[in-house]
């Protein structure tokens, strides 16, 4: 195999290939044999299929990086980042011990993403080698959308999932050749990549073992929207997605046709649906989690009870819903007031009121921000705190809470200098250094990837995170003043706007929706809009 220096010490091997697609709603087939390429892994490859996000608000591509172009067939790819010394010890006949694996799963709402400039792992390949803790990093590609996550009427779905299946399934099985250690392999996800790393852990193991043992989850776990989706509802999304491409026929002659239009058209109707509220998420499949459905708590303790992965970090950003202010706009405080005492009844929505300052006939941009709180504490912040409640009281498991509130530095981004969701992806991964203002940002970057390296190394990146309730309790916190610092949980929530008093509260009010499908944004003010 031939890969690219990039950087000088780092060893890229870009656009591998680690599955095969037969066709259009089929499960992909892990590849095991290169022999059909040419073994020239040192240009970048193809997208999957998407609309795609724009890049102008953190400065454009990043120098030398492509125009982005999609195939359908030709995606599902990996990109693993070697540190340049393990590969001279193979080649010299003295190989070194195996290394550590990062493996990235990218977010984007199960509708967007893809390997690029900003989510390369070959920076943090970098600050491994230099800090003298070694690992090799990589990051593949999904199908996304319709395409990766439409059920057909055989029942067939979640050929996103499997698509990451297969490239952990090549990691386990092929990154020794690269001198990594398979059995040290730590997943990091951030949204629906952190979602995905629930699925896995929710899934039991393949004959040849778990695929990974340490997991790093970035806002992003089961919860009451985010639960795997009834085939019922699966169903209704596939009939959807017919009638917008215009296809008259249902069921499987529907399904011939939806494999015969373009893929442009399947994009789009799928750009469409999102945009009026649909979401393309995982489908409740039994061969994937088991014959009882996997409600929104139920999923947080089958995950606390997950026997392969006993190490967990656990995070959020400083203000998950700050980028929901698109839903919120334009809600009336009266008009949500009346829906969510309707969705779970007057007492317990007299909890979400009291514990969000939200009051009848209150000034519409004053209710603005305890909506956005309200919406990234049901999306992110409670569910999160949850799993955090549940597993820090397992003793088989070793948790690590930290919160990431640092503002968004792009001036010219619609979140600048907010701490919103995904806004540590702009940080973990050291792309965007030469970007930064100012060396103390520069810092929290390089801390970032260091604290996920040591994880990933076996060591304990900072205190446990052991709940008791009362406020005590230890976890990381990255902001502007004092960058990483470990701190209690009190004083944290003396300077900052994350209590998880509220958050305790707004799972309170759900008390009645346990063991239930249950969809909070559910409700009439915030019909049609888009969720994802």
């Amino acid at each position: 195999m031939t890969g690219v220096i990039a950087p000088n010490n780092v060893v890229q091997f870009r656009a591998v290939p680690y599955a095969t697609l037969p066709g259009r709603f089929q499960h992909s087939a892990l590849l095991e044999d290169l022999s059909s390429t040419n073994r020239d892994f040192t240009k970048p490859g193809f997208a999957c299929p998407q609309t795609w996000a724009p890049d102008a608000f953190v400065g454009g591509l990043l120098p030398g990086e492509p125009i982005p172009e999609a195939d359908e067939f030709k995606s599902l790819i990996i990109q693993v980042n070697v540190p340049l010394e393990v590969l001279r010890s193979y080649s010299s006949g003295t190989p070194s011990s195996k290394i550590p694996v990062m493996l990235y799963l990218h977010g984007g709402g199960f509708v967007l993403g893809k390997i690029d400039g900003a989510h390369n792992t070959a920076f943090m390949v970098e600050q491994s080698i230099a800090d003298k803790t070694p690992v090799i990093g990589a990051s593949f590609q999904y199908r996304l959308g319709a395409l990766g996550f439409l059920k057909t009427p055989q029942g067939d779905t979640n050929f996103g999932l499997y698509d990451q299946r297969n490239a952990l399934l090549w990691v386990q099985k092929f990154i020794g050749g690269f001198g990594g250690d398979a059995a040290r392999t730590t997943v990091f996800g951030e949204s629906a990549g952190s979602m995905s790393i629930c699925a896995h852990m929710l899934a039991a193991p393949p004959p040849s073992g778990p695929l990974f043992q340490r997991a790093i989850l970035m806002s992003g776990v089961v919860g009451p929207m985010t639960a795997p989706v009834p085939f019922e509802e699966a169903d209704e999304l596939f009939d959807l997605l017919l009638k917008t491409l215009g296809i008259q026929e249902t069921g499987q002659a529907g399904l011939d046709k939806a494999r015969e239009v373009d893929v442009q058209a399947i994009v789009n109707a799928t750009a469409h649906l999102s945009g009026v509220g649909q979401i393309f998420f995982p489908t409740h499949d039994e061969a994937w989690f088991g014959k009882t459905p996997v409600a929104w708590d139920r999923g947080l303790e089958l995950l606390e009870q997950c026997e392969w992965v006993n190490d967990i970090v656990l995070g959020s950003t400083g203000f998950e819903g700050q980028s929901s202010f698109g839903i919120a706009a334009g809600v009336q405080p009266n008009h949500f007031i009346k829906a969510l005492e309707e969705k779970i009844g007057k007492e317990n929505a007299n909890i979400v009121f009291e514990a969000y300052n939200i009051v009848p006939d209150m000034d519409p941009i004053l209710f603005l921000t305890p909506a956005m709180r309200w919406l990234g504490d049901t999306l992110f912040d409670a569910p999160n705190h949850n799993l955090a409640r549940l597993a820090s009281r397992n003793p088989a498991k070793k948790l690590y809470r930290y919160v990431f509130d640092v503002r968004n530095p792009f001036p010219g981004h619609g979140l600048y200098q907010q701490a919103h969701h995904w806004v540590d992806v702009y940080f973990v991964f050291r792309s965007f250094l030469f970007r930064y203002p100012t060396q103390r940002l520069k810092n929290i970057s390089n801390r970032h990837a260091q604290l996920w390296i040591e994880f990933a190394n076996g060591k304990e990146p900072w205190t446990q995170y052991k709940y008791n309730g009362n406020t005590d309790e230890v976890i990381m916190v990255a902001d502007e003043r004092d960058e990483w610092s470990e701190k209690t949980v009190k004083a944290y929530e003396a300077v900052a706007e994350v209590r998880f008093e509220r958050l305790e509260a707004l799972t309170d009010s759900w008390k009645d929706e346990r063991g239930k499908r249950f969809l909070p944004f559910r409700i009439e003010p915030l019909s049609s809009k888009k969720l994802t």
